[in-house]
């Protein structure tokens, strides 16, 4: 009995380690299409191909409050050449403004009301980062990210 428990466990375990390689590589092979979504004034903006910078966060994330100056600082300084958008997951439109309002966010905000967007890019982390290049998902940064590391991933993989 004790020798099957602990084979089940190691077989669980061994297959969730499968699942977190195969997930780490899998997003950047992502393609993707121009996305509309609504922004957090409720105008529907779209997201164009080219070279686009997805960051998918929450409110309730510490990483994710913590980076948002970071990426606040880096949209300033990538602003004529690349898109950089902040999305939302599945959060009400008056928290995520107050937050934004409290936090003077400059950048675009996206919201991703139902998760479609992050289930369509298999985001399983909060914060999570994607450099895209022309539709296609070419670098997949999960956890926090500071400026200095998005103006080198831009240049590594979106010049």
């Amino acid at each position: 009995m004790k020798r099957s428990l602990q084979i089940t466990v190691i077989l669980v375990l061994g297959l969730a380690a499968v699942y977190a390689i195969f997930s780490n590589s899998a997003n950047d092979k992502a393609s993707a299409e121009d996305v509309s979504l609504q922004n957090s004034a409720g105008e529907v903006q779209t997201i164009k191909k080219g070279n686009v910078i997805l960051n998918f966060w929450a409110t309730y994330c510490p990483p994710c409050e913590r980076e948002m100056p970071e990426l606040n600082a880096a949209y300033h300084d990538l602003f004529d050449s690349v898109q950089l958008y902040a999305i939302n997951v599945e959060e009400p439109t008056r928290i995520v403004n107050q937050y934004i309002k409290n936090k003077k966010v400059d950048f675009p905000v996206l919201l991703d009301r139902t998760g479609e967007l992050k289930d369509a890019y298999k985001i399983t982390t909060l914060p999570t980062t994607l450099f895209i290049k022309n539709g296609e998902v070419v670098h997949t940064v999960k956890g926090e990210i500071t400026e200095d590391e998005i103006k080198v991933l831009t240049k590594q993989y979106l010049k």
